[in-house]
């Protein structure tokens, strides 16, 4: 990972070139690096951003568990969960989102694989529909 300027070092920078400073914020480690990973200067974490994202229902869950890697050794991995709703969107009243069978990512995996089902949702969903609602219709391959 790379070293992220401080918040006091990209505001500087900003008001030097005249510039707006769009500052993302992160509530956990993931969020944090797909933030990192886009691109943006810097990034804030406080408080009720955690707390607040603890109590909603996850677009994608993720469960931690161990999970075989390309060469078939156990590492540190996840399940994954998508499109978890209030209303069991999953048809089955649960809330807990769609469980494609056998979807695992390592660690490692896990920010490419983000980036690619959510690049994948943006080309495929229809006008206004919802991460939920398109895990619901999206095919095995498409949440792959």
């Amino acid at each position: 990972m790379s070293r992220r300027r401080s918040f006091r070092q990209a505001l500087k920078r900003a008001v030097a070139e005249r510039r707006l400073l769009v500052v993302p914020g992160a509530y956990d480690a993931l969020s944090a690096l797909l933030i990192e990973r886009t691109g943006f200067d810097t990034m804030f974490i406080g408080g009720f951003p955690v707390a607040g994202a603890r109590y909603g229902v996850p677009d994608i869950g993720l469960k931690g568990s161990l999970v075989p890697d390309a060469n078939g050794q156990q590492v540190e991995g996840f399940q994954i969960h998508l499109g978890g709703t209030l209303t069991g969107g999953d048809a089955t009243g649960s809330g807990f989102g769609r469980k494609v069978r056998g979807l695992k990512a390592t660690a490692e995996e896990l920010p490419d694989y983000v980036e690619r089902v959510l690049r994948r949702y943006d080309a495929a969903r229809n006008a206004g529909e919802s991460f939920a609602a398109w895990t619901l219709r999206a095919s095995d391959e498409e949440l792959s």
